[in-house]
């Protein structure tokens, strides 16, 4: 009989549940599952099968991961290399996709590294490097603890070990690897990204004048929600790049998300100043006006703008959602008539905001709450687009 369907939500509570299990039974018999690796991952592939015969592969792969994770980590010795690769053909072997064992083998370089065992964690973590950037800074970590290892006293010029390190960093800020494909890592606290911090923080040092590393870092704690550490770090790249755009940019999207209006103001100011002739400082001066519904800011950019030859369609929209976020109904009508008019071979995306607005217009409380913050997002979004400033 096939089994009824259930929500997701559903789904990945019963699987946390059923994930939950396995970590205490591993912790409660880890002698007797190190000693029975291969009927131990055959009970959980056959758990399961049974218990979510419709799992998509990717999720079933994910949990056998996750659980040779807990296996590996709640081993107390050094395990052999011996064990170590008895360990990944059971768990690769149970696993549906029996190619991509980059999870798998930072798993056991991981373990290596705690145990001191670098050169031989650095021939697991080589195959995956630029996979996942973290990979790339692990390996760097390993040449380091091996250099800080060979060389005790102070020494005036790095080794060849270091120099590896520093190589693999730049490595890895040079081929702009996504930080965050090994899922299993994704927790702030994790032992992968503890070696990816310690190490960007080294290169910060090493090389105080590529910017490359502050994007990485900024990129992660995005991933990560991470405010405080984006904050810091967004102090020191606007500090020492003071005309580079991303860093602005990331700078006013932050302050702006704290609701800081006054630091958003302070970097659509510096930005002026660095870019005169550019849009993007007159888009976001609009932009913090509209979301602070401060009329004479907004005429101010807005005379700016018109002087900077700003298109003429993306303005009249902005002009609509700057009445629409001062809850004017009427205003933002007769704006949105206007715009109308000036916006020929658009009118796919004029109908599309015409039911936004009109929920905003007609609908209760709540729904025109809703679609106050769907047609500001809707154009803020085009207009981006339209103006070429990149997120």
């Amino acid at each position: 009989m096939e089994e009824a369907w259930q929500p997701e939500a559903l789904r990945n509570r019963r699987l946390e549940q059923l994930r939950a299990t396995m970590d205490d039974y591993i912790a409660k018999n880890t002698g007797l599952v190190e000693g029975n690796l291969p009927v131990f991952f055959g009970h959980v592939a056959a758990t399961l099968d049974k218990t979510f015969p419709d799992l998509d592969d990717r999720t079933y792969d994910d949990f056998i991961d996750a659980t040779a994770f807990t296996l590996l980590n709640v081993t107390r010795e050094a395990p052999t290399t011996e064990f170590l690769e008895k360990f990944l053909r059971h768990a690769m072997g149970n696993k549906r996709r029996r190619k991509g064992r980059a999870t798998l083998d930072v798993i056991v370089a991981l373990k290596l590294i705690d145990s001191g065992n670098y050169y031989q964690a650095i021939e697991y973590l080589m195959p995956h490097r630029s996979y996942d950037g973290r990979t790339n800074a692990a390996v760097a970590y390993c040449y380091y603890a091996l250099s800080l290892a060979k060389n005790q006293k102070s020494r005036l010029r790095p080794d060849d070990l270091e120099l590896h390190a520093r190589e693999e960093m730049l490595n890895v800020s040079r081929v702009r690897a996504p930080l965050n494909r090994l899922a299993l890592f994704s927790r702030r606290d994790n032992r992968l990204n503890t070696i990816f911090w310690f190490m960007l923080d080294l290169a910060f040092t090493w090389f105080p004048s590529e910017p490359e590393f502050y994007r990485m870092g900024i990129t992660k704690t995005k991933d990560d929600g991470d405010i405080e550490r984006r904050n810091h770090l967004l102090a020191h790249a606007t500090e020492r790049f003071s005309d580079d755009r991303f860093f602005l940019a990331e700078a006013f999207n932050t302050r702006v998300e704290l609701r800081n209006g006054s630091g958003a103001a302070a970097v659509v100011k510096q930005m002026m100043q660095q870019f005169p002739n550019d849009p993007e400082p007159l888009y976001y001066g609009m932009k913090l006006a509209i979301l602070g519904a401060q009329p004479r800011s907004y005429a101010t950019f807005r005379k700016l703008a018109i002087l900077k030859e700003f298109p003429r369609f993306p303005l009249l929209m902005l002009d609509t959602a700057f009445e629409v976020m001062r809850n004017h109904k009427t205003e933002s009508y007769v704006c949105f008539e206007e715009a109308k008019k000036a916006s020929p071979g658009r009118d796919y995306y004029i109908t599309s905001l015409e039911y936004i607005l009109r929920d905003f217009i007609e609908g209760d409380d709540e729904r025109a709450k809703r679609a106050r913050s769907a047609f500001f997002m809707s154009v803020d979004q085009y207009c981006m687009q339209i103006l070429k400033i990149r997120e």
